[in-house]
């Protein structure tokens, strides 16, 4: 339980902190204001779609890290998807004035489907060193 745990939060808080990293890299490139969230402070199109489409390269990050740490992959994941999705929900009621709404739906499906596409590449990892065995 308690590892199942661990997971979620490790996840969870790789997720955050790619996100966090990348927009302070753009804050500072664009000498902007540091924002640690959000597509409202890019300058370009180019830029917003560039983030918008990294929230799938973090969700499999993160979706790696939380089956690579658990024992039962399966329920961290689920576990994982719905703690997005409630984190997805609060954003969106945080958040409906200054970001767009095509980016509050979009993101949160990025990035739930790259945490279930690091389970599945994880499991069929694990299922292919087993049978090698």
């Amino acid at each position: 339980m308690v590892r199942t745990m661990i997971a979620i939060a490790a996840g969870y808080f790789s997720i955050a902190a790619l996100n966090s990293f990348i927009h302070v890299i753009t804050s500072i490139y664009f000498r902007a204001d540091i924002t640690l969230t959000g597509i409202s402070h890019l300058p370009s199109t180019q830029w917003i779609i560039g983030v918008t489409f990294l929230q799938f390269a973090f969700g499999l990050f993160g979706g790696l890290l939380a089956t690579t740490i658990a024992k039962n992959a399966s329920k961290v994941i689920l576990g994982f998807i719905l703690t997005m999705v409630a984190v997805s929900l609060i954003n969106y009621s945080m958040m409906p004035d200054s970001e767009p709404l095509w980016y509050l739906i979009t993101a949160p499906i990025l990035t739930i489907s790259g945490i279930y596409m690091g389970y599945r590449l994880q499991t069929q990892e694990s299922k292919t060193t087993s049978n090698e065995e």
